[in-house]
């Protein structure tokens, strides 16, 4: 997410430094984080029959709008969170640690997770035939589960791809409050250590340049590199047994105008993985309540798309 520009501020290159500093700091984070979700065995999405056979036929993933998740509420935990860390560190009596920090607080206030942004979420999971995931994701046990190979979760270069749409970066969910915070609280007193450090050694060009936008781009630097990514990847510790792995589409809003489409309400842009590459598909899970003549249907459309031979297609043992 490096190349998400920003900052359109104009500041001396001294105070440049401040978000260069950051950046380079959340992009260790950020690939760091990527290389720890990167799996060593398959990941599942489970869906029904008709997204099934689109996913297959298209080599695609609908990826979903934040906005538009079947939890409208999911991520206010994260953000309200993140919210209540921003307030802990601007308690300091260290004048850019307070104003920064403020200025991110009403910045969240105002847009939430969005302002600027678009994000977009496809979901996976570590769990292998799952009775739970058949239940919520699966038809009620109708549909299948695609077994993805590790080989098609690489983790991301820090080089964003032109098209929107093709820049996927991969994240384990962190579930439970104590991990959640811990995060945040890294990312934001980084944000508010680099603002105060760079600021007290520029006063001159601070107050040339206005000290709202100074903090302003800071600010707008924190949300951008680290503290969205930090409130899409978290959950409540209840849903811990979902063991999901998210891929996150994000870039500012106008870059998605090319590739953003609606299903019913739901917008939604494509990412092409490889599919049909040897290895890229690990299994395919048929849902235990399925209908019998499924195996059959699953080969035979694997073969009229070209898939290479070989691919195993299994039944769940999962009772429902």
């Amino acid at each position: 997410m490096a190349d998400i520009v920003l900052n359109d501020l104009n500041l001396p290159p001294a105070l440049l430094e401040a978000p260069r500093q950051f950046t380079c700091w959340a992009q260790e984070q950020l690939l760091a984080e990527q290389r720890a979700s990167t799996p060593a065995v398959p990941l599942y999405h489970y869906t029904g029959e008709s997204s099934f056979r689109g996913i297959l036929a298209a080599e695609h993933f609908w990826c979903f709008s934040h906005q538009q998740q079947k939890d409208p509420n999911e991520f206010e935990y994260s953000l309200r969170m993140a919210r209540d860390v921003i307030r802990e560190v601007g308690a300091s009596r260290d004048f850019f640690t307070h104003h920064f920090c403020a200025c991110v607080d009403d910045l969240l206030e105002t847009n939430k997770l969005a302002g600027p942004f678009e994000f977009y979420l496809a979901s996976f999971s570590r769990h292998r035939d799952h009775e739970p995931q058949w239940r919520e994701y699966g038809d009620c046990g109708k549909g299948f589960a695609i077994g993805l190979a590790p080989s098609l979760f690489r983790p991301d270069i820090d080089v964003l791809i032109p098209e929107a749409n093709k820049n996927l970066h991969i994240g384990r969910v962190v579930y439970g409050e104590a991990d959640t915070r811990a995060r945040h609280l890294a990312a934001i007193a980084k944000a508010a250590e680099i603002t105060s450090a760079m600021g007290a050694a520029n006063p001159n060009l601070v107050r040339a340049a206005r000290p709202s936008h100074y903090l302003a781009t800071m600010a707008r630097e924190l949300l951008a590199q680290q503290l969205i990514w930090n409130c899409l990847t978290a959950k409540e510790a209840r849903y811990h047994d979902e063991r999901e792995v998210r891929g996150i589409i994000m870039n500012v809003t106008a870059n998605f105008d090319p590739y953003r489409k609606t299903f019913g309400k739901r917008a939604y842009v494509e990412h092409q993985l490889d599919l049909k590459s040897p290895g890229a598909i690990a299994e395919i899970l048929i849902g235990p309540l399925a209908h019998s003549s499924a195996d059959d249907m699953v080969r035979d459309f694997l073969r009229a798309h070209g898939y290479p031979s070989g691919i195993p297609v299994l039944r769940s043992a999962s009772t429902i």
